[in-house]
């Protein structure tokens, strides 16, 4: 069978593939849309949305649609419902693989139309099940050990990192050094706790295994299966036996919640030390050791594989996009890759040949982070510099990060660098790691540090973002 002819699109010498699919629902080139001549009526063109998922988001495409319903809602408020269309997706294929993304076009009170178009780095996958509780537990000792040795109690101090071409004095409050001792205190007690549990229920398993099930079908099943876990479990007994609930009996109800807390506890800890600081220590601890090297590179791949699509780096064709806005976005770990994938793109812009270059620097209007844990990256989870020889290797390892090495070639009057965090979120903290130190913080070209006074829950703070203004306002703000 023939292939279909090729429509031509009459605003661009480039053609255009056929519609397939339904209205929401859209299958071609990635480039479909993002042409550099738009249809009639459409002032600007789409801005693309480049997201990294942060530690434990295990579902594909969740983080896509986090963003995408951020970016409506707010849409929706400043715009009025009737001037936002459905959020669709398209479905393209690059690199070997499918990529999604999803579309939100809408008219503003001008009748101006816009457009943004949201991809995921997805990197889930790699670390699941490479990470070890024992690797865990050594990764966090260690960090509190670094940020225990370079900073003093209840004394504010400092300590050196390469950036803008010289050494920086970089300070560190005067409770850090506590709050270090605090988690580690924590952290050690929570370990000993699950050892503990661990141990018992090992135990006791052994012991019920030892004993014969009683048999399926019988009438009295249920009660002969009670009396064969309280013949393990004599405290069983009391509470079958209230009298009058005395003392002893509330003494034994109390052991069994507590026991049963302890259980819970241990369970949801552990899966979360593994499953969501497993993937920081996966991700960070190359900056230390090479354990887990391989596995950071895959990740940095995909937050470049994904960047360079979008930024349209390869050979002109069909199926190359044109963003002249682009806006990169971190949660969490997801902080750290969307950083490093924003300088591997510059990187790649200044290795390029002249006419293989992008002009990402002009072409990203913001790095969006939240949650994030950049600046313990930068002091606690990395090697200080103490001799000559060390500072060179800090000057190699600040030239990967063009984002500190020149505001005025990286980080022009057209980039904003936002960051939002809670002091309810331990993970996440203001960035002041990245920015000289003399110049006023929290104004561009420095990082601007903004509190979402929403996340306000301990620990269950570090996701709240998603559904808070903060959050969305700054993302729409981006999107005009």
């Amino acid at each position: 069978m023939p292939e279909p002819e090729r429509q031509h699109d009459a605003n661009s010498e480039i053609p255009s593939a056929p519609q397939v699919g339904t209205p929401l629902v859209r299958y071609g080139f990635t480039s479909d849309g993002t042409l550099e001549k738009r249809t009639a009526g459409r002032a600007d063109e789409p801005v693309a949305v480049l997201v990294c998922h942060g530690m434990g988001q295990q579902v594909r495409y969740e983080t896509i649609s986090s963003v995408a319903e951020a970016i409506r809602i707010e849409v929706t408020a400043e715009n009025g419902p009737e001037n936002v269309q459905p959020i669709s997706v398209h479905l393209s294929y690059e690199n070997g693989s499918f990529l999604a993304r999803a579309e939100l076009d809408w008219t503003d009170r001008d009748r101006k139309k816009h457009s943004v178009h949201v991809y995921e780095a997805y990197w889930a996958p790699l670390t699941e099940g490479r990470v070890t509780y024992r690797d865990t537990i050594l990764f966090l000792l260690s960090a509190g050990y670094n940020g225990v040795k370079y900073s003093k109690l209840f004394r504010s101090s400092t300590f050196k990192r390469w950036m803008f071409d010289c050494r920086k004095d970089m300070r560190i409050g005067p409770a850090t050094f506590f709050g270090i001792i605090c988690v580690l205190l924590a952290l050690t007690v929570e370990v000993a706790l699950i050892a503990y549990v661990l141990v018992v229920l090992s135990n006791v398993s052994k012991e019920i295994w030892s004993r014969p099930i009683p048999a399926m079908g019988t009438h009295h099943f249920f009660w002969a299966f009670y009396h064969w876990l309280a013949a393990i479990f004599p405290i069983l007994d009391t509470l079958r036996h209230p009298g009058n609930f005395g003392r002893e009996w509330w003494h034994a109800a109390g052991a069994v919640a507590l026991w049963i807390f302890l259980i819970l506890q241990t369970f949801v800890v552990r899966y979360f030390l593994i499953q969501y600081v497993g993937d920081v220590a996966a991700y960070i601890s190359p900056y230390k050791a090479s354990k887990f090297d391989e596995i950071r590179t895959q990740i940095q791949n995909v937050g470049l594989g994904v960047g360079k699509t979008i930024y349209g780096f390869g050979p002109p064709a069909p199926t190359v996009p044109h963003y002249p806005r682009v806006v990169v976005v971190g949660h969490s770990l997801g902080s750290v890759l969307a950083y490093d994938t924003l300088n591997a793109l510059i990187n790649l812009d200044n290795v390029s040949a002249h006419h293989d270059r992008r002009n990402v620097v002009a072409r990203t209007r913001a790095l969006v982070t939240f949650g994030s844990p950049l600046d313990k990256t930068a002091f606690i989870f990395r090697m200080q510099a103490r001799n000559d020889q060390e500072w060179i290797r800090e000057q190699l390892a600040a030239s990967v990060q063009p984002l500190i090495v020149s505001y005025k070639d990286y980080r022009p009057p057209s980039f904003d660098w936002i960051n939002i965090w809670s002091r309810m979120d331990i993970i996440s903290g203001e960035l002041n790691y990245y920015d000289d130190p003399l110049l006023p913080a929290n104004i561009a070209p420095c990082v601007q540090n903004m509190t979402d006074p929403k996340a306000n829950i301990p620990l269950y703070a570090h996701v709240e973002y998603w559904n808070n203004a903060v959050l969305r306002q700054q993302l729409y703000k981006f999107m005009r």
